[in-house]
């Protein structure tokens, strides 16, 4: 191999995973124990999914980048929620979570290929973003836009790309910390290690807050550049937490019934899974319903057009369902302890979840830049095309170090956690 390749060849495991892999120091109940096929099926999948997206732009661009945009969104929440939970977890010494800690860890790095999948999304931005069109921001061209272009000091290329770059590196930058410190805490056992994520944890929430409100307004509400609202970052924050918890019961379930972990993962710690998935349900639509509040209370023209876009033209389906099947069944569901302390019932939910957080994501983005509600081919084939690189390259990570942080001090108070 030349060097030219092999530098090439480490950049790309570099993205995927920065860690030479530690699985041969990992005891054997916390092996991963499938074969390649667990990850080389999802890209696989992903890539071809993407091949056929790819034809789809080539018939209908606007289509095309809106639909990736709303598929790399759903990834992009992952990770940051991944950052949020190990947060909390961190500053608040958490034992019970230690178990399901690396399945977060391992969702945590997916930023750098997210930058690297964010690309197409530059290509596409004046078919995304009002605001990039120059005849939109001119003075007397024909399409002017006084509102949009009172906006340009901070809604213009440049500086919006300064800020996408800007996001990207603090977000990588705390994930390499908390990801390498908790797999290096295998190897080493260092005690120190805790106090060091803890510091990382303490200085990263604030920051992670203030930067996922501004890219919250920057990915997503720009796309319609007349509307705001000032909590559409918490907004975004809920569903991120909704869309990673479901995604950890998933992954957990799934590798119980391949025979891994045993009984690490009990039924106590689905239960605090649940009470989660649970919590956050309820906080998503408490600020749901909030933003609306506000925006009908205030009745300021330019604002309340967003929700006049999705009560009409076949959007209002689109509203009701979010309402029902976002919210209220599985609010009903979730309330019963028994749904939470049974990992098949629990999972199912998940997935349910998993899914409405995408629709959720489509409804927030689509009837910005189309007319009609509906769906089309391209937005299931983008998002599940991006969404199988994501968890393959998350199973790979998993397949390369111990399933559980096996050194942590808190483990064994984790394996023995019962909800009181």
């Amino acid at each position: 191999m030349s060097d030219t390749e092999s530098r090439s060849s480490s950049l790309l495991t570099w993205l995927i995973d920065p860690l030479r892999s530690t699985v041969d120091s990992a005891p054997n109940a916390f092996t991963f124990t499938g074969d390649r096929r667990a990850w080389l099926v999802p890209v696989a999948l992903g890539l071809a999914l993407l091949a056929i997206s790819a034809l789809g732009w080539l018939v209908n661009p606007e289509r095309f980048y809106v639909s990736y945009l709303i598929g790399w969104t759903f990834c992009l929440t992952i990770s940051l929620g991944a950052l949020f939970f190990l947060f909390f977890n961190h500053l608040t010494k958490a034992g019970w979570s230690i178990v399901v800690n690396r399945i977060n860890e391992s969702l945590l790095w997916g930023f750098p290929m997210l930058a690297l999948l964010f690309i197409p999304v530059l290509f596409g931005m004046d078919d995304l973003y009002k605001w990039t069109r120059p005849e939109v921001i001119t003075e007397g061209s024909p399409k002017y836009d006084e509102l949009i272009a009172g906006k340009t000091p901070y809604l213009n290329t440049p500086f919006w790309s300064i800020r996408m770059a800007i996001y990207f590196a603090i977000w990588s930058l705390l994930s390499y910390r908390l990801y390498t410190f908790s797999v290096t805490q295998d190897v080493t056992g260092d005690p120190e290690i805790m106090a060091k994520l803890r510091s990382t944890s303490a200085w990263g929430l604030p920051l992670v807050a203030v930067t996922v409100a501004f890219a919250s307004y920057d990915i997503l509400m720009s796309t319609d550049a007349h509307w705001y609202s000032t909590i559409f970052g918490i907004y975004l924050f809920a569903g991120a937490m909704l869309s990673l918890i479901s995604i950890m019961i998933i992954i957990g379930t799934s590798l119980q019934r391949s025979g891994m972990l045993g009984d690490t993962i009990t039924p106590e710690h689905y239960h605090d899974l649940g009470k989660y998935l649970f919590g956050f349900t309820v906080f998503w639509a408490y600020i749901a319903f909030s933003q609306y509040l506000l925006i009908w209370y205030a009745g300021i023209p330019e604002v309340t057009i967003f929700y006049r876009h999705r009560l009409e033209h076949a959007w209002e389906w689109h509203s009701a369902m979010l309402i029902l099947f976002h919210f209220a069944v599985p609010f009903f569901l979730l309330l019963p302890q028994i749904t939470k302390r049974i990992p098949v019932v629990l999972g199912i939910l998940a997935v349910w979840l998993f899914g409405m957080h995408w629709f959720d994501l489509h409804w927030i983005t689509m009837p910005n830049l189309f007319e009609d509600g509906g769906f089309h081919w391209l937005d299931f084939t983008t998002w599940l095309g991006l969404l199988g690189l994501f968890l393959g390259a998350t199973v790979y990570r998993l397949s390369r170090h111990a399933l559980v942080p096996h050194r942590h001090p808190y483990l064994q108070e984790s394996m023995h956690f019962e909800n009181v």
